[in-house]
C-alpha cells in the first residue's frame, strides 16, 4: 500500500486531524495547520513527510494540528500556519517532527494551552 494512502486510512480510522474541505485560513482560527504541497501524492518528499508524521500522530492531535495536503504544486513545500493565521515556518524539504514540535511548543499560545491542560488534570 502506498504511503499517502496509509496516511489517509490512518486518519479516517483513528480520527486524525485532516483538514477536509476547509481552507487553511478558516482552520487556523481553531487549529494549527500543516500544509503539505507537492506535485502529486507519489512525490518522494511528500511520501517522506507522510512517513515522518505517522508515528507522531498523538503529538499532532495534542497540539491541535490539522493536515492539509495540496497537490498540483510545482514543487514540494511544507508550511506551518499558527492559530493566529500567520505563517510560522516554511520548508522546501520534509520537516522533522522534532523541529515542528519545538517551534510549536515555543509559541506563547501553545505554552498557555499546556499550562491549562496540566492545571485541569486531577
Amino acid at each position: 500500500m502506498k504511503t499517502p494512502v496509509c496516511l489517509l486510512l490512518f486518519g479516517a480510522l483513528f480520527g486524525a486531524p485532516f483538514a477536509g474541505s476547509m481552507n487553511a485560513t478558516e482552520l487556523s482560527a481553531a487549529k494549527r495547520v500543516l500544509v503539505i504541497s507537492a506535485p502529486d501524492a507519489a512525490h518522494p518528499a511528500y511520501r517522506e513527510q507522510a512517513v515522518a508524521l505517522l508515528p507522531e500522530w498523538s503529538g499532532l492531535i495534542e497540539r491541535d494540528f490539522v493536515i492539509e495536503s495540496r497537490f498540483g504544486a510545482p514543487a514540494f513545500a511544507v508550511v506551518l500556519i499558527g492559530k493566529d493565521g500567520g505563517e510560522k515556518l516554511r520548508r522546501s524539504a520534509p520537516l522533522a517532527t522534532d523541529e515542528l514540535f519545538a517551534v510549536v511548543d515555543a509559541m506563547p499560545m501553545c505554552r498557555a494551552e499546556m499550562r491549562l491542560r496540566s492545571a485541569e488534570k486531577p
